[in-house]
């Protein structure tokens, strides 16, 4: 008979590394090679290379009021034990993300295409939902399997953040181009949650999917890669239209508060800052 590779002691290793937690949305038991709060470093160094590569929008108030929109998405999502950040991107690139561990961002190239604060939820709340979802971790734990736990936990360790380049580039890859249509799905279900318990109109995330239809319409460089990744946009329109029907909005005070939002966003330039 075969004799496993794997020594006693090895296998005990791992199963004392490798966590068990349960899904903050289905409440199912998973397993977990990466840890809260290696998932959280991850996704700060994750986030600097987004931010290093992009640049922040400099309007402190800009800035103020994403993140107050964000805060109020945070307080009714299901994974509340971290903290969640919000960057507006300077670039005219119609686009939004996340990295793990609670870092989303939106360029104002997407703040320019949107109406009102109800599709901006949307958009926010479908990037949170790929963190509670664990979406980028767990596609990370997949492509590294065991050897992330131990090279992860040498990492923290030693406090060597420069061994975590071969994660990041892959994180940052993954923002990039997308995730699964599954997860993108999920993401999308979360969006229309989070806007409903937060008193947004769900429905303008429908009018955002609305947008990127026309868009596709449009060269390449008006519909940016990152949607060109996910699922077909009608699809997702019939989706989020089913769950919103599903949930239902009968009796509920919504709102979409387009003068706010756009007395926030009219100043954004459409092309190139000039900062």
């Amino acid at each position: 008979m075969r004799k496993s590779s794997l020594s006693p002691f090895l296998v005990i290793f791992f199963v004392f590394l490798v966590g068990c937690a349960a899904n903050p949305v289905t409440g199912k038991k998973e397993i977990r090679l990466v840890s809260t709060g290696q998932e959280v470093a991850l996704g700060k160094a994750t986030a600097q290379q987004v931010v290093n590569e992009f640049g922040v929008y400099d309007d402190p108030k800009l800035h103020e009021y994403i993140n107050e929109v964000g805060q109020k998405l945070v307080n009714v999502c299901e994974r509340k034990e971290i903290t969640y950040y919000f960057t507006v991107l300077d670039t005219p690139m119609v686009n939004a993300f996340a990295a793990p561990g609670g870092f989303i961002f939106v360029t104002r190239g997407i703040l320019k295409e949107l109406d009102n604060e109800a599709q901006l939820a949307g958009v926010m709340g479908h990037e949170i939902g790929h963190v509670v979802y664990r979406h980028g971790a767990k596609r990370l734990e997949k492509a590294f399997g065991y050897q992330a736990i131990i090279l992860l936990g040498e990492v923290f360790t030693k406090q060597d953040l420069s061994q975590l380049s071969q994660y990041t580039d892959f994180l940052f890859s993954l923002m990039l181009l997308g995730y699964s249509r599954q997860n993108e799905f999920e993401a999308d279900n979360s969006g229309v949650r989070y806007s409903l318990a937060g008193g947004y109109d769900p429905r303008g995330m429908v009018q955002f999917f609305e947008k990127l239809k026309a868009m596709e319409k449009k060269p390449p460089s008006s519909f940016e890669t990152l949607f060109r990744s996910h699922p077909p946009t009608g699809d997702r329109i019939e989706r989020v239209q089913l769950y919103i029907d599903q949930v239902g909005l009968e009796d509920k005070e919504l709102v979409s508060n387009q003068e706010k939002f756009k007395r926030f966003t009219q100043n954004l330039p459409a092309e190139k800052s000039t900062k």
